[in-house]
C-alpha cells in the first residue's frame, strides 16, 4: 500500500503534463495541478485500489494583496494508512471558474458550493449550484472571504426563494420541519417527501447561524485566537482549541512539553466522556426510555462538575494555549478524577446491561437509520457515524497527536450502520476514555506545561492540524499573514462532512423515527455553519 510520498510520485508519473510543481510542507506531499486537469487526477487518486484517496478537506485561499491569485486546495487521506496528500491549483485574480470534482467525488459537493458562496469562484460542472451558506436574503455579489470584503460590513436584505428538490407523483406529500423547533435547539430545516409513511427523500437546509468565524480569524494574531476557536462549536471546546493550537505551534515551531501533551489528552477524553454520556441518554429518551436518560444525565452532570473543579469551567474553557495548557493538575486532583470515573463506570456498566436487555428498545434501534459502508465512504463520513458504518478511522491512532503516540486508543468499529451501532460506538468509547484517563494518571510526567515559540513564520507559510474530537476529525488550515496575523483560517468541524449523509440514512424510515436517527448522528449546527 502506497504512502503519501509514493502516491505523489505515482501521480507525477501518470500525469506528467498535469503536475506543474511538487513540494513537501511540514511532511505533507503537495502537488500543484493544472486547473483543467484536476478532475482527471483526483478521479485516479480516489478510485485506484491501492490509493483510494478520501477527500478530507477542500477549500480556497485569496492570496491578495501579497499575490494576485486565488488557490483551490484538495486534501486527501490515503486508504487505511491515512497519510495526507495535498493537491492545489491556481486561479488568476480575474479568473472565476475552476473544474468541479463533485461528479467524481460526492464528498466535494458542499465544499465547492461553499467556495462559490464565500469567494465567488464557480465550480464548472457542479450538479447543484444553489446557494448553500448565502441564504437568499444575502445581496447578490456578496462573497465575504474575498480580501476586499470588509469584515465589519453590514449587509442589507433582499427577497429570494430557495428552490427545494421536489418529487412529483400521486400521493406524494412534502412535510417541512423547522428551522424553528419546539425544543431549545439550534435552527435547522428538514423537508421530507413521503408517499404514505416511508420517507422517499430528505433535503437538509441549514446555515442559519452564520457568524463569520473564518473572517473573524483574519482579524486576529496567531497567538491570540484560541478563545475564538473554543467557540466554533460550544460542546467541543477542547477539540477545536487543540486543533487550532497545533496548527499555530507548527507555524511557530513550538516544542510542546510532554506533560502538556498528556494534559491535553486528559481534557480531550473528559470532553468525549460527558458528550457521549449525554448522547446515550438522549438516544434512549427519543424512544421514550426515560430511565436511561435520567441516569446518563446524572453521570454527565458529575463529569461536568468535575471539569469545573479541575479547570474552573464545566466546558473546559480557557485550558488550551499556544504551546501547551493553562491549567496544571495536582496528584490529588488526578486521584479525584479517577475515583469519580471509577464510580461512573460501575454505574454505566450496570445501565448498559439494562439497556441491552430491553427488547423493545433494541427493536427501535436495530435496522433504524441504516447508513451503509458504501454511502459512508462516498460521503467521506467520519467519527462516531463513520465507525458505526465500518469506516476504520480515528486520528488518535492514525495520526497521533497530544500524547496518543504513548497512550493508544482502542477504536470501536461496527458494520451495521444503524442507530444501535452508533449507540454501541459511543458506549465502547466511554469505557475506553476512562481506561485512557487511568493510564494518563499513571504515566503523567513531570515538567513544564507550556513551551515558547522558536520561529516567526513568513507571510504565506501554512500548517494543517487534525484532532479526533468526540464527534470525529476536526481539521484546521492556518496561513500566516503580515506581522504575526492570520491570513486564512479554514475550519472543518465533522458536522459539515456528516450532515449530507443523514439525508441517505433516513430513506425508507418513517418520519417519527427521524428524531431518533438525527440524535444518533448528533451533529452541530453552529460548527457546521461558521
Amino acid at each position: 500500500m502506497a504512502d503519501a510520498s509514493a502516491a505523489a510520485a505515482l501521480l507525477k508519473r501518470e500525469f506528467p503534463e498535469a503536475i506543474v510543481g511538487t513540494a513537501s510542507i511540514h511532511g505533507t506531499p503537495w502537488l500543484r495541478v493544472r486547473t483543467n486537469q484536476v478532475p482527471l487526477v483526483v478521479h485516479y487518486l480516489h478510485t485506484k485500489p491501492d490509493l483510494r484517496g478520501s477527500l478530507s478537506l477542500l477549500w480556497a485561499v485569496d492570496h491578495r494583496p501579497r499575490e494576485a491569485r486565488y488557490e483551490v486546495l484538495y486534501l486527501f487521506a490515503l486508504a487505511e494508512r491515512r497519510d495526507w496528500l495535498l493537491l492545489s491549483t491556481d486561479l488568476s485574480d480575474e479568473a472565476r471558474l475552476f473544474k468541479s470534482i463533485t461528479p467524481h467525488i460526492h464528498a466535494a459537493q458542499w465544499y465547492e458550493r461553499e467556495i462559490r458562496d464565500m469567494f465567488g469562484l464557480i465550480p464548472q460542472g457542479h450538479p447543484d449550484l444553489r446557494r448553500l451558506i448565502r441564504h437568499e436574503h444575502w445581496p447578490k455579489g456578496t462573497h465575504p472571504l474575498k480580501k476586499d470584503f470588509p469584515w465589519d460590513r453590514t449587509l442589507g436584505r433582499q427577497q429570494g426563494d430557495y428552490r427545494f428538490r421536489h418529487i412529483e407523483g400521486e400521493g406524494v406529500f412534502e412535510v417541512p420541519v423547522g428551522p424553528i423547533h419546539a425544543g431549545i435547539i439550534e435552527p435547522g430545516h428538514f423537508r421530507f417527501s413521503v408517499a404514505g409513511e416511508p420517507i422517499m427523500q430528505l433535503e437538509v437546509r441549514h446555515f442559519w447561524k452564520h457568524r463569520g468565524i473564518e473572517k473573524l480569524f483574519e482579524q486576529q494574531r496567531l497567538a491570540d485566537a484560541v478563545p475564538l476557536a473554543e467557540r466554533v462549536s460550544g460542546d467541543t471546546t477542547i477539540g477545536h482549541s487543540l486543533a487550532y493550537c497545533q496548527a499555530v505551534e507548527t507555524l511557530l515551531r513550538v516544542d510542546v512539553p510532554r506533560r502538556a501533551r498528556y494534559l491535553r489528552s486528559l481534557f480531550l477524553e473528559l470532553e468525549r466522556l460527558h458528550n457521549h454520556l449525554g448522547d446515550v441518554g438522549a438516544i434512549c429518551n427519543d424512544t421514550a426510555y426515560a430511565l436511561a436518560h435520567a441516569h446518563c444525565g446524572r453521570m454527565k452532570e458529575r463529569i461536568m462538575q468535575l471539569n469545573d473543579r479541575v479547570t474552573g469551567s464545566r466546558f473546559l474553557r480557557d485550558t488550551m494555549t499556544v504551546g501547551g495548557v493553562t491549567r496544571d493538575i495536582t496528584a490529588q486532583q488526578r486521584g479525584e478524577i479517577v475515583d469519580v470515573l471509577d464510580q461512573i463506570e460501575k454505574d454505566f456498566s450496570e445501565l448498559e446491561s439494562i439497556i441491552f436487555a430491553n427488547a423493545s428498545l433494541t427493536d427501535r434501534l436495530e435496522t433504524t437509520g441504516v447508513l451503509t459502508e458504501r454511502i459512508a465512504w462516498d460521503h467521506g463520513v467520519i467519527g462516531v457515524v463513520g465507525r458505526a458504518s465500518g469506516i476504520d478511522q480515528d486520528v488518535r491512532r492514525d495520526r497521533p497527536f497530544a500524547a496518543y503516540d504513548e497512550i493508544r486508543p482502542k477504536v470501536a468499529l461496527y458494520r451495521y450502520g444503524d442507530v444501535r451501532a452508533r449507540l454501541r460506538v459511543r458506549m465502547d468509547e466511554i469505557h475506553d476514555s476512562i481506561r485512557l484517563i487511568r493510564e494518563i494518571r499513571l504515566k503523567l510526567p513531570d515538567g513544564p506545561t507550556a513551551g515558547e515559540p522558536g520561529h516567526e513564520p513568513r507571510p504565506g507559510d501554512w500548517a494543517l492540524s487534525a484532532v479526533e474530537g468526540w464527534r470525529g476529525e476536526i481539521l484546521y488550515f492556518i496561513m500566516a499573514g503580515e506581522d504575526g496575523r492570520i491570513h486564512r483560517c479554514k475550519v472543518r468541524d465533522p458536522s459539515f462532512v456528516n450532515w449530507p449523509a443523514i439525508q441517505w440514512a433516513v430513506v425508507g424510515n418513517i418520519i417519527p423515527d427521524f428524531p431518533l436517527i438525527n440524535k444518533s448522528f448528533n451533529l452541530s449546527y453552529a460548527g457546521n455553519d461558521l
